[in-house]
């Protein structure tokens, strides 16, 4: 009897909790509010974390809360965008942006961005229309929109609050361009989509790779570019999911006007154009392709290339419709038409095409190849495919060539142990993020084979997986036998490739012939989704600052499959299985938890530290001296990086900036001036572009081998490097006559080197040669102070030691010339040791290397040891601008080097004002755009 009554609680109680449950689903299904308050919180969110650097930074980093709920508070106080001559807003740590800053200032002051910029490329100037535009104008907009609003606000801080509102608009179009992938009609599937969406939301917020760009102060191009990105792919899927036609060409019209203020905005246009153009290829294949479809493909192609050809001197028609990535958008518009040509004409009728055993979308691929490959022979000659065949292949496998781009941190190409890592958080050197978008891609790959076959689905999904693992681990890392440069690691990406498409191939043509209509139901939101994936991943691998935008796309399979694992327990009877599932779903959920709270960390204190250094403020203070104390008609030379800085905040002109419109211009500055041997060949160039002061930062001793690469001959004749050695107190050695003060490091030689001992000569070939230490004899002057002897640098050789003496020691600010030994100098500079007490000085504790090579240049010689020789006499020092830590210390009371060395080398920002004699030359060729008619490789 209680037996009963107790199986009948059990009963009623498993009853009220399938009511209570299903009238929660019915809730979250009927309902949109919950989406509406979550969209919301995941925007305050956003906001949140990408103003942190304009948060005020006197009492730490604020948390969450007190954003909403304290924000005067939040923003009270001193913010971290602040330039301390000036004391208003200020960009953060970054270049580029100060371009577009000084375009919007051009925009509110005299109504527009000039026609040709002066301040760029001196003497030639900046043609203005091939730069990005409108992202100058959106941040004047800001500027006009919030003092319009009663907001009295500067150029500056609408240049620092713009990425913020783009980040908020961009969360709002990523949010619906994932949700419009897995939305259909059902209820079910609206749930889904909505809370896949949301989980992706929350997550691409806090995706550490995905900040730089997108933070307060850095007004990039991508920050705007990725609102209009995810809204052309919104626009574009909704184009295909309309049925009127009228209604299909809109939205394909709305999504090529995405595409092109994308385009107008970033040269990373091609994130759309190549994705979309081969999903319509891929979808035209599939036989899913019709009238509405490839009136609403065709609408797209059309807007985005009229808009981007008339608003842009960028681009032009022809341009767009044969390069290696608009044209694939142009080739499948163009296999569309020739297909509906083909097959709604008398045209198909025609034997060939009637007895033609193929399926009529691949017959038409190969009709429109056959047609492009003859018509481009004709009017672009024999040679256009092939060198466009060899643009694939070399960017397949090295997108980045020429000395210059492979100089540039960014262009890097990462292996995969360099680049999953921006995919962690590690879990025993796990990285959980990668695996979780990794397998959430395969997991979705069987689902969009759902109307297949389960055997041919297994068989395509592991094929899918083997092409990943191509993709992915072809380039593992250097030291692996996949490093992606040898035979066995390119054959694998192919082969991985060929045999995952020839699956795809084979399987579509099988179902062809039975006239089955698998292949055709494979919904065409997942079609766009891979393709966008794939190509981020191929992307990724091929340049360091690529992995960015790999960054937003993997939160959608995170999303996906936490949501599809969660639901597939939901659906699972009771049982073991449901009792497995739910122990995945367990675990997937505190790995995703634990993941997004160690991302929400990282970005968290990574944004409320992106704000200007001691290195920026110490270049507030140099343009600070150069703004107020140089002619406003003056013209700086420097290495390219810090054009931007100097036309933004110094409001000068310089002969080279970060565009690198003119690259032939780095290598004419490595050459003549960086690396120079002689003042007359500096003098020649700097005249020829009318500069007027000559700027170096501590920060060049360290890209010393970027510039003496870039301005090397074809032998790299200036290719060098500078090496810190660091004095070793438990090296140093006491003699009764003399005490040898031991400077440990190591780097090779930079060209060959002949030295005699015991009568003979010894030849030591560069780079196989090592310097490892430096060792500096001193003896004791009686009075405890130290008379320094000739230093000799200890190489290695085939394991062999040399003691060779060096000519120069630069101490206490002078040369000691001995006579004797190869023409090399060792710097000795301070050393700062951080104690208990405090910070302690030894005045000798580290050294520069300068080899014979370096010590020609000019750099060596004017920047770090004052022109000893006086070779270039008429390059007179005009300002030095210690770096802050220097500038701390002397005001302590500390007697200390303009030089320091304190966790890497600190140095002044030094400014030089060039006196001509008179006999200078103008040399056509040193402000000549076309770098083929003086050199012979590419740069």
């Amino acid at each position: 009897m209680d037996e009963d009554k107790s199986d009948k609680a059990i009963s009623s109680e498993k009853e009220v909790i399938q009511i209570r449950k299903e009238k929660i689903v019915a809730f979250f299904k009927k309902s949109s509010i919950w989406i509406f308050i979550l969209l919301i919180i995941a925007l305050l969110l956003g906001i949140y974390i990408r103003s942190l650097p304009m948060a005020d930074h006197n009492k730490g980093l604020p948390s969450f809360t007190s954003f909403l709920f304290s924000p005067s508070e939040f923003y009270g106080g001193r913010h971290g965008l602040i330039d301390i001559t000036t004391n208003t807003w200020t960009l953060g740590p970054d270049l580029d942006p100060w371009l577009f800053l000084r375009y919007a200032e051009n925009v509110v002051e005299d109504g527009e961005i000039p026609t040709i910029d002066k301040m760029r490329n001196v003497p030639l100037g900046f043609d203005t229309s091939k730069e990005s535009q409108l992202l100058p104008y959106m941040i004047a907009y800001t500027y006009y929109l919030f003092n319009k609003l009663g907001f009295p606000v500067n150029i500056e801080f609408a240049g620092v609050v713009f990425p913020v509102i783009m980040f908020a608009l961009t969360i709002i179009s990523f949010f619906f361009f994932v949700r419009e992938i897995f939305i259909d009609n059902s209820k079910e599937s609206i749930l889904r989509a909505n809370v896949i969406a949301l989980i992706s939301s929350f997550f691409m917020i806090v995706t550490p790779v995905f900040l730089s760009r997108t933070v307060a102060g850095i007004p990039e191009k991508e920050s705007a570019a990725f609102f209009f990105m995810f809204l052309a792919f919104y626009f574009f899927l909704k184009s295909w999911k309309v049925e009127k036609e009228i209604n299909a060409v809109i939205f394909g019209i709305l999504a090529g006007i995405s595409t092109a203020v994308m385009g107008l905005i970033w040269g990373g246009v091609i994130y759309a154009f190549i994705p979309m153009g081969f999903a319509g290829l891929i979808a035209f294949i599939l036989n899913k392709v019709q009238r509405k479809e490839m009136l609403a493909y065709g609408a797209w192609v059309l807007a985005s290339f009229s808009f981007l050809s008339f608003f842009s001197g960028r681009y032009d028609l022809i341009e767009l419709s044969t390069s290696i990535s608009s044209g694939i958008a142009a080739f499948s518009l163009s296999v569309m038409i020739i297909h509906f040509v083909i097959f709604n004409t008398k045209l198909s009728e025609n034997t060939f095409i009637e007895n033609s055993k193929l399926p009529k979308t691949i017959l038409s691929l190969i009709l429109t190849i056959v047609l492009i490959v003859v018509l481009s022979s004709i009017f672009l000659g024999p040679g256009f495919l092939i060198d466009k065949i060899k643009v694939v292949h070399q960017t397949l496998f090295k997108p980045i060539v020429g000395r210059w781009n492979i100089t540039v941190a960014e262009n890097k190409q990462p292996y995969f142990l360099e680049w999953s890592g921006s995919f962690g958080p590690h879990f025993k050197n796990i990285p959980i993020v990668f695996w979780f978008f990794f397998i959430g891609s395969v997991v979705l790959f069987r689902k969009a084979l759902e109307n297949v076959k389960k055997k041919d689905a297994f068989v395509l999904t592991l094929l899918y997986i083997v092409f990943l693992v191509g993709l992915i681990f072809s380039r593992y890392s250097s030291g692996h036998i996949f490093n992606g440069e040898n035979f066995i690691s390119k054959a694998f990406y192919y082969l991985t490739a060929i045999l995952f498409a020839g699956g795809v191939i084979y399987f579509y043509s099988q179902y062809y012939k039975n006239n089955d209509k698998s292949f055709e139901k494979i919904k065409f939101e997942y079609i766009v989704l891979f393709c966008l994936f794939v190509f981020t991943l191929f992307t990724a691998r091929g340049a360091v600052r690529l992995v960015m935008v790999l960054g937003p796309i993997a939160p959608i399979f995170v999303g996906f499959l936490i949501v599809m694992v969660s639901g597939k327990f939901f659906k699972t009877k009771e049982g073991a299985l449901k009792i497995g599932i739910g122990l995945l779903v367990i675990i997937i959920l505190i790995a995703g938890i634990y993941s997004f709270r160690i991302y929400y960390q990282s970005v968290q204190a990574q944004a409320y530290s992106f704000i200007p250094s001691a290195y920026n403020v110490q270049w507030q203070k140099a343009m600070q001296w150069v703004r107020e104390n140089t002619p406003e008609n003056s013209v700086f030379a420097h290495w390219w990086d810090y054009g931007y800085w100097v036309q933004s905040i110094g409001k000068r002109a310089t002969v080279t900036d970060g565009g690198n419109a003119i690259t032939y211009w780095n290598y004419l500055s490595g050459r003549h001036v960086l690396t120079g041997d002689n003042q007359k060949d500096a003098l020649d160039f700097l005249h020829s572009h009318n500069a007027t002061y000559l700027l170096i930062d501590s920060t060049d001793i360290g890209k010393y081998t970027a510039f003496s690469s870039i301005g090397s001959d074809i032998n790299y004749d200036r290719y060098s490097w500078i090496g810190t050695f660091i004095l070793d107190e438990r090296q140093t050695r006491e003699t009764n006559n003399a005490t040898y003060y031991a400077y440990m490091g190591g780097v090779g030689l930079d060209e060959d080197l002949v030295i005699e001992k015991d009568g003979k000569e010894i030849f030591l070939p560069k780079q196989s040669t090592g310097v490892g230490a430096v060792i500096v004899p001193a003896t004791d002057t009686g009075n405890g102070n130290k008379n320094f002897q000739q230093p000799y640098a200890i190489m290695v050789y085939q394991g062999q030691q040399y003691e060779v003496k060096m000519r120069y020691l630069y101490l206490d600010n002078r040369i000691i010339d001995f006579k004797s030994g190869i023409e090399a100098a060792l710097f000795i500079f301070p050393r700062l040791d951080q104690t208990g007490q405090g910070i302690r000085q030894n005045p000798i504790g580290a050294s520069m290397f300068i080899s014979p090579r370096l010590f020609r240049g000019m750099l060596s010689q004017i920047y770090i040891l004052n022109d000893p020789l006086k070779k270039f006499p008429n390059i007179k020092p005009a300002h030095s601008e210690n770096s802050l830590i220097v500038d701390d210390l002397r005001s302590q009371g500390m007697n200390i080097d303009e030089f320091v060395y304190f966790n890497g080398v600190h140095g002044p920002i030094k400014i030089w004002e060039i006196n001509y004699t008179g006999n200078e030359e103008y040399k056509f060729e040193y402000v000549d755009t076309d770098p083929t008619k003086y050199i012979s490789w590419e740069l």
